[in-house]
């Protein structure tokens, strides 16, 4: 019983912890260099495309190098919480 109570509480904490990190990376924008919001806002404002830097116009938008590595990102947070997680919840024997 204890184990399944444990086995349980472990992946709630990897998927709480894995989504968490994956909420984050996608508010903070950390799929896009240069997102399709920003070049439609900046068009949106009557710009040929979004200005990255002085004299540097994007009007198509750049993934970052590394998006494709984001979701091992978020599942090895996950597994890492949840094994910590199952680790600091079993039963500690006792001393003789």
């Amino acid at each position: 019983m204890s184990n399944t109570r444990n086995l349980i509480a472990s992946a709630l904490a990897a998927i709480v912890v894995g989504g968490g990190v994956m909420a984050y990376d996608t508010w903070k924008g950390a799929e896009w260099v240069v997102s399709p919001e920003q070049i439609a806002a900046a068009k949106a404002e009557g710009k040929a495309g979004y200005e990255s830097s002085p004299g540097t116009v994007t009007v198509l938008p750049i993934r970052s190098e590394t998006a494709d590595i984001l979701p091992f990102k978020w599942g090895l947070y996950g597994l890492a919480a949840g094994a910590l997680t199952f680790l600091s919840l079993r039963k500690k024997k006792a001393a003789a």
